[in-house]
């Protein structure tokens, strides 16, 4: 793993993203104190990546956590059609 300040990243962006595109990730620093990382993403990781990163997702996600620990469920089908109780 590496690790560069953002004047580093900007004189060497593109050499860089080679390094993380190769699968070697990098830290970025701002003032001396970790601030970023780059990682290696493919096609097949952005739907992932996306889901986990997503605020609006993670909203929808943990308030579905919470109805399901308070057992506020519908089934699929009544879900469909409208007929939440």
């Amino acid at each position: 793993m590496r690790i560069v300040n953002t004047v580093e990243l900007k004189n060497k962006t593109n050499q860089l993203l080679h390094e993380v595109i190769k699968g070697q990730p990098i830290i970025v620093t701002y003032r001396g104190k970790p601030s970023a990382s780059i990682m290696p993403l493919t096609e097949d990781d952005i739907e992932d990546f996306i889901i986990e990163n997503s605020p609006s997702i993670r909203k929808k996600i943990r308030k579905a956590e919470k109805d399901i620990k308070a057992n506020k469920v519908v089934s699929l089908d009544e879900y469909l059609l409208g007929n939440k109780s």
